[in-house]
């Protein structure tokens, strides 16, 4: 299936994202928007894409979204998820994360999930920012 104008692969993933990819991002109007198309490996037993994969995925995009406002890392400290519809194996499933509000500690964002027919999960969260000196080290 082919991937929407815009998109790239994240070919610098490792661990979770790797493990469960392959996801995409692109960035537009300085906003980064995530996506992934979800195979028969997402599903559960009732045939729809996992709560905890959607979960996973928009804290992902939440996280990223810090970076691109501010320039720093971050990690979760609190998620909070409102599921609103399923998430469809084969389906084109995009989040994006919109930072709230922040201080030198912890920054508010605001994600959204959605799908081809309607929106899939909805989030807030808070996320630690890390030091500015702490380098990003990738396992193998």
């Amino acid at each position: 299936m082919s991937i929407p104008p815009g998109f790239r692969e994240l070919t610098e993933a490792s661990g979770f994202a790797a493990a469960n990819g392959p996801w995409f991002e692109k960035v537009e109007d300085g906003r980064a928007i995530r996506a992934f198309r979800p195979g028969p490996q997402h599903a559960n037993a009732l045939g729809i894409v996992h709560g905890g994969m959607l979960a996973a995925f928009l804290d992902s995009a939440m996280g990223t979204a810090v970076w691109h406002a501010l320039k720093r890392r971050a990690v979760t400290l609190r998620l909070s998820l409102d599921y609103l519809g399923p998430g469809r194996v084969g389906d084109w499933l995009q989040a994006e994360g919109e930072l709230v509000g922040h201080d030198e500690q912890v920054a508010q964002v605001r994600g959204r999930l959605y799908g081809p027919r309607h929106d899939v999960l909805a989030g807030l969260g808070a996320f630690a920012l890390l030091s500015r000196q702490r380098s990003l080290n990738i396992r193998s």
